[in-house]
């Protein structure tokens, strides 16, 4: 059994994804490898469109209700038709990837982004491939993009709740893997707080409150700081900057009240969250699936719009995180969550009800189970 999982440079989470598939599939045994999509057609795209992302993100996030109006707009156009710019861009990349892909021969592909789930869907429209594909949707709404998914055969979701997107976007149900967003194993490992903060060298004692601006270290954090740093409560903040150097620099210089520990990029997000009583952060799809599989309590701040928004919205329907706006601060957030049991109790067991811890192990099981099944049935014809 071979499995290609094909990500973009579009952010971290895409990546992420990928590369917990496949440490997953490496624990099995299976053979597998990630290609970025457009790394592997040219190169340099990879480095103009992973620049040129990051820049836009930066920007438009600056003008959010102006770039979320946006986002409805392109929702809602046409993006199928065989004269549109996006689906010839697709057929010229399909062309190119699908070298790429024969050498490798996989009895699956996954795609962990939708732009190249489309690219993928035009190889196997015109059947040059025959491998299951599976698309995987990491955030908690459904782009209308996934509309020209039509041939993949399955679409895994965060959650079944998003059943009804799923259908108004004409995916039918058998398609539809409701196994959660892929993440890490480790976020399904929970340590107490006693032993985190052991490992992190730190004190157990403060109410820990983890700050996180995602793998780029977007967002008003060191506004959020100063609010934190006037609590009344007994505080002490984890900052994690991502690969924000600039950012990494102003807060370490920072004086301030409470005690404040501060990281650049990190891979022990995990003990972090375990460390700590609750987090803020944008919620990206991932973030969000990692809080909830650890149980943590989220306040969101600095969503990016489109489908941060759609995240945001998922989240505070069910009832499983709080949001931070010009009207409720982190200090009310705080308050409800330290001082009412009952709102405490409520919100984490809303989160245990969303989260997926297993979910990678779920959708490689699931992979490893349908391909036997495949390759007996092929026995049995022949």
């Amino acid at each position: 059994m071979k499995v290609v999982i094909i990500t973009t440079p579009l952010g971290n989470g895409h990546n992420a994804v990928a590369q917990a598939i496949s440490s997953c599939l490496d624990k099995q045994h299976i053979d597998n490898v990630v290609l970025d999509l457009y790394e592997n057609i040219q190169p340099l795209l990879k480095d103009i469109i992973s620049k040129g992302f990051y820049l836009s993100m930066k920007s438009i996030s600056l003008v959010k209700d102006f770039a979320s109006d946006l986002y409805d707009l392109n929702q809602k156009r046409d993006v199928t038709s065989e004269y549109s710019i996006s689906h010839v861009k697709n057929q010229v990349l399909a062309s190119k990837l699908y070298k790429v892909i024969r050498e490798y021969n996989p009895d699956v592909i996954i795609c962990t982004q939708v732009y190249a789930a489309q690219v993928v869907d035009v190889l196997k429209e015109k059947e040059k491939i025959t491998a299951t594909a599976i698309g995987i949707i990491t955030d908690f709404t459904v782009q209308t993009y996934w509309e020209d998914v039509e041939h993949f055969e399955y679409i895994v979701v965060g959650s079944k709740l998003l059943n009804p997107q799923l259908r108004k976007r004409g995916i039918t149900s058998d398609r539809v893997l409701p196994f959660g967003i892929p993440i890490a194993e480790k976020f399904s490992v929970k340590k107490t707080k006693t032993e985190a903060c052991s490992l992190l060298e730190v004190d157990a004692g403060p109410i820990n409150v983890l700050i996180m601006g995602g793998g780029m270290g977007f967002g008003n954090i060191d506004k959020y700081i100063d609010e934190l740093d006037k609590s009344p409560f007994d505080l002490q903040l984890f900052v994690i900057c991502g690969n924000n150097k600039s950012l990494y620099k102003k807060i370490k210089e920072k004086s301030t009240q409470k005690k404040i520990k501060v990281y650049g990029y990190v891979d022990n997000v995990d003990i972090l969250m375990d460390a700590c009583d609750c987090i803020l952060s944008k919620p990206g799809g991932i973030t969000t699936s990692e809080a909830l599989a650890k149980g943590l309590p989220m306040i969101i701040i600095d969503q990016l719009p489109g489908v941060e928004n759609r995240n945001v919205e998922f989240l505070l329907n069910n009832g499983a995180s709080f949001y931070v706006s010009k009207t409720f601060s982190i200090d009310d957030a705080l308050h409800l969550l330290l001082e009412s049991p009952e709102r405490r109790k409520n919100i984490q067991e809303a989160m245990k009800s969303l989260a997926r811890p297993n979910s990678t192990q779920t959708l490689c099981s699931f992979l490893i189970n349908t391909i036997k099944a495949q390759e007996k049935k092929s026995k049995q014809i022949h």
